[in-house]
């Protein structure tokens, strides 16, 4: 079987086996449960919202089976050269073993009590899940197994995008990191659920960041007679520019975003640092202080070839000496 395809098949399946365990806890206690549900509980333990056991189980179901899609479409994509998709698998199967704790944990809290107010869920309970959650992603990461190296690509050759006297260009695309968006997507979510079950103090920080990493998950990479601007793709802060001036030579290659650079995100390596979103093709900056800048995003080549023929009029103006090779 494709390599793409089991892992698609293997995230997928901590989640269906969560649902399996909601719907099998709720038909065996459905007779003890009252109605309604205690499916809210605060840091004290104390239920304080409710709601009836058929709602309970639609979201609770729905929740799961919405991540579990979720999780599979980014794993089958990662194919395409995004990264690494291991991480991806362990996070998924972390998030299905959390779930698939407290939701049936709920369920056994309402059990065999008259008065839903009555219901208690202690704090210790999330403990017993994050432990849960743990185990469960360290199986994932398991069994996705090892990603393929990626192939040693050489930087290219430096070249110009010819431009007639008058003529101005620039050059735009768009990046997204479908490791940070799947990540920011589960911490949202896990959130929710746990501002939702147990407390807003409890679940809402993680869900605010969950929402930053989503709106930070890509950036929109731009050349023009400024230089290079790297910004978010919904909001303009915060906003990355490398002037002409600082720029020396500017290339292309693939880079893999873990091998390469320890991870996604903004990155430092020693002599280097970038914006790594994802593994693939990047544009490479030589700097003037020596340094290299990495940005990962499509048709690199393309804006190197700009960024050169702007360094070069740039060169012109100021009367500097130029290489044309």
């Amino acid at each position: 079987m494709h390599q793409s395809l089991r892992r698609t098949l293997v995230v997928a399946l901590p989640f269906a086996l969560a649902c399996a365990a909601v719907l099998t806890t709720y038909a065996a206690l459905r007779d003890r449960l009252p109605d309604p549900l205690a499916t809210h509980f605060p840091a004290s333990g104390k239920a304080n919202g409710f709601s009836s056991a058929t709602s309970f189980i639609w979201v609770a179901t729905g929740l799961l089976a919405v991540q579990g899609a979720v999780f599979a479409a980014l794993v089958h994509r990662s194919s395409r050269g995004i990264g690494p998709p291991r991480l991806l698998v362990a996070v998924a199967y972390g998030e299905s073993g959390l779930l698939g704790y407290l939701f049936p944990a709920t369920l056994f809290a309402n059990a065999d009590v008259s008065d839903a107010a009555d219901v208690r869920l202690p704090m210790w309970q999330l403990a017993v899940a994050l432990a849960c959650a743990l185990p469960a992603a360290a199986a994932g990461w398991l069994l996705a197994g090892a990603d393929a190296p990626p192939a040693d690509e050489p930087a290219a050759e430096p070249h110009r995008l010819p431009l007639g006297k008058g003529e101005v260009a620039s050059w735009t695309r768009t990046v997204t990191s479908r490791v940070l968006l799947g990540v920011g997507l589960a911490l949202a979510c896990v959130g929710a659920v746990l501002a939702f079950t147990v407390s807003p103090g409890s679940g809402l920080p993680m869900a605010v960041m969950g929402v930053i990493a989503v709106l930070l998950s890509g950036c929109r990479v731009t050349v023009d007679r400024r230089g290079l601007t790297v910004s978010p793709p919904v909001v303009r802060w915060p906003r990355l520019r490398v002037p002409l001036g600082r720029i020396e030579e500017a290339t292309s290659r693939g880079v893999s975003a873990y091998d390469d650079f320890g991870g996604w995100g903004y990155r430092i390596r020693a002599g280097r640092s970038g914006l790594v979103l994802r593994s693939g093709d990047a544009l490479c900056l030589r700097l003037t202080t020596g340094k290299e800048f990495v940005v990962t995003v499509d048709d690199a080549r393309t804006a190197a070839a700009l960024l050169n023929t702007l360094i070069d009029r740039a060169a012109r103006g100021a009367g500097r000496p130029v290489d044309a090779s």
